[in-house]
């Protein structure tokens, strides 16, 4: 069974499922906690008609924002995972829904992965190898080379990178139907050129046409016009970011780092009101930023020396 699961994250999870013997199945890592809930509420959902999976609330990480995500199935030998690495039940229970007639609900149990909270090396230097197989056999899964762009930049192979999230672009551009989440390696290549000093307007463009709604493109776009000299367009940017509740965002398929709704927009939201001269509101930003983060000393340098201008003024 280990050697299974160091080599074929499928095999792993298929040979669990095969000893399974309730109706439904939720699978779950070591490193995720199911979040509290009324067990009514649970046999609820699960005894509604007409299903063959549910999807769960799951958060990536601590402090992002939860989106959906396919993980209670029906224990069905038709229904088995697929894929070395990044496995998924998916394709096997829309294949079951379509020849039984029967669809994929939401249902009321939340998730919570607490795995990369923490140092990840290893699990990147674990994950290298698998992704690479399973990109060389599946080319085209934009996902999967965002991910293999993620573990070689966490990696330090920033040309790595950069090859693999182009290559998830380019293949963006060829999909007939494009989902939200295909928006990560535009982010993440953006987020790189900019470290690397180039000129992302062309990609951002881009990006904002395929993905108007993306609050992190949103993001970028402020981060851009800031760094241009536009600080009213990019105040007001960043102020419609820390307007929106991240809780009441409708969890799809996209995840979001909370904190572009909190602190990493009120702290360039307080440059851009410095810039401008308007040095209450600057400070008023500084100041919620440093409620989010109270140890950060960027933040508290720049509340403290906008309140000493405010003081001498």
């Amino acid at each position: 069974m280990s050697r299974l699961f160091l080599d074929d994250f499928s095999a792993a999870r298929n040979a669990s499922v095969d000893r399974c013997l309730g109706e439904w199945i939720l699978f779950i890592d070591a490193d995720e906690r199911l979040g509290p809930i009324d067990k009514a509420l649970v046999r609820a959902d699960l005894s509604r008609p007409g299903f063959a999976g549910f999807t769960v609330k799951y958060r990536p990480i601590s402090w992002f924002t939860a989106f959906r995500e396919y993980r209670v199935f029906r224990n069905d030998p038709r229904i088995r995972f697929e894929g070395i690495i990044h496995e998924t039940v998916l394709p096997s229970v829309i294949r079951v829904c379509g020849e039984d007639g029967l669809a994929i609900g939401d249902s009321v149990l939340e998730v919570n992965h607490i795995g990369y909270d923490g140092e990840m090396g290893r699990k990147h230097r674990r994950n290298l190898p698998l992704l690479l197989k399973h990109v060389e056999n599946h080319p085209e899964n934009v996902f999967l080379r965002y991910k293999l762009g993620s573990v070689l930049k966490a990696l330090g192979d920033t040309e790595g990178a950069e090859r693999e999230w182009r290559r998830a672009i380019e293949t963006v551009r060829r999909k007939k139907d494009i989902i939200p989440r295909d928006s990560q390696s535009y982010y993440d290549l953006m987020r790189l050129l900019l470290e690397k000093g180039e000129d992302i307007t062309p990609l951002l463009e881009e990006a904002e046409n395929i993905f108007p709604d993306n609050c992190l493109i949103m993001w970028v776009r402020a981060m851009v016009l800031m760094h241009g000299g536009s600080y009213e367009d990019a105040a007001g940017l960043f102020g419609r970011l820390t307007s929106i509740d991240p809780d009441k965002l409708d969890p799809g398929r996209i995840s979001y780092d909370r904190r572009i709704f909190g602190e990493f927009s009120y702290e360039p939201m307080g440059t851009c009101y410095f810039k401008l001269g308007r040095l209450e509101e600057s400070r008023r930003c500084y100041s919620l930023a440093l409620e989010s983060d109270p140890e950060n000393p960027e933040y508290q340098t720049k509340h403290r020396f906008v309140s000493a201008l405010l003081k001498r003024s």
